[in-house]
């Protein structure tokens, strides 16, 4: 089949070439890589062809639910409430002042540094994906809602944007071929799949040896707080919640919040020690937390991905005590910082 000049294109904007090399089709070995046709990618080894769903490259491998019911509903719950969402007719411009005014968003940048390919896993609406572009960054951002995409991909095409790109896909069969990302990212998302292990060892594979591997969860301890609110925002209502009460302007934005945080249909809650675990299973080197485990060098480094020390379990069990007084607030998300062995 010949590309048309149209067709072409839609497909440079869809995928700077960097990123689309990185492509492979679903549930097929890394050989089996993808080239743009009118209306779709096809693998070249195959034939088969995986269309644009509503602007939206699709590369998933059949129904999500075939894997796991959970999963399904999952998804069907970010259908109706694509995260985080932009507050209004937001610009690029406006979101990239947000970015840097924002200090995990703002140090993440300057570690990661310039002309990196960044994979985001679970990118939702794609503001950081978008953020992350800056300092000629190329950045694949991929999830598995089209609700979700279509906003990401809406605000790209609206802004002009080149050097991101979205997909979707499900994390537990990425169609990326392995070893291809300088950095791979999954900030607040591997905590409502049925099996956060297990996507995590999939997301790992795609980062590059000696790639930056960041993984942001629900900690175990600090998430206590939300469980209550949970159970008392009936009564007082939204703004019961602190992110909503001192944040979020945009209405529809704030509904969102809520009910990510309060109606998730799956969670599970983490902690330091596990994600340590989850490192040495995947041949992963710690590097960093945030926020840092006190009383490590974590707390004087001077980047994210600056090579610190994990502490022991009692520094680590005080550092997550202590997140009940501070991230607490919002959610209770934090993130470790690996490189990839090899």
């Amino acid at each position: 089949m010949t590309m048309t000049a149209a067709a072409s294109t839609d497909i440079r904007e869809a995928f700077p070439p960097s990123l689309l090399a990185c492509l492979k089709a679903p549930g097929k070995p890394d050989s089996h890589g993808l080239e743009p046709i009118e209306g779709g990618l096809r693998d070249n080894f195959t034939g088969n062809v995986y269309p644009f769903l509503d602007s939206v490259p699709s590369l998933m491998p059949g129904s999500i639910g075939e894997r796991d019911a959970k999963t399904g509903v999952v998804r069907d719950f970010y259908e109706a409430n694509p995260f985080p969402s932009y507050e209004g007719l937001e610009e690029f411009g406006e979101l990239v002042a947000k970015g840097s005014s924002n200090p995990f968003s703002a140090q993440l940048l300057e570690a990661i540094g310039y002309n990196k390919l960044i994979l985001e896993c679970g990118c939702g609406t794609g503001q950081l994906s978008h953020f992350l572009q800056l300092n000629n960054n190329h950045v694949l951002g991929v999830d598995m809602t089209l609700a979700s995409l279509r906003l990401a991909v809406e605000h790209k095409q609206r802004n002009g944007l080149r050097r991101s790109a979205f997909c979707q896909m499900n994390i537990f069969d990425l169609a990326i071929r392995d070893g291809t990302f300088d950095v791979v990212i999954s900030h607040g998302v591997l905590h409502h799949t049925p099996d956060a292990r297990t996507a995590f060892a999939s997301i790992v594979r795609k980062a590059k040896p000696g790639g930056i591997v960041m993984v942001g969860l629900y900690n175990r301890y600090a998430r206590i707080p939300t469980w209550i609110r949970a159970h008392l925002i009936g009564i007082f209502g939204a703004r019961i919640d602190p992110v909503v009460r001192e944040r979020i302007a945009d209405p529809r934005k704030a509904a969102i919040w809520i009910a990510d945080q309060y109606r998730n249909p799956l969670e599970t809650w983490h902690s330091l020690d596990e994600v340590l675990e989850w490192f040495e299973e995947n041949d992963v080197e710690y590097l960093n937390a945030s926020p840092a485990i006190l009383g490590t060098s974590g707390e004087t480094a001077k980047g994210l991905f600056e090579r610190t020390d994990p502490g022991n379990r009692y520094q680590r069990l005080v550092t997550q005590l202590g997140w009940l007084g501070s991230i607490a607030r919002e959610g209770a998300l934090f993130d470790v910082i690996g490189r990839r062995r090899g």
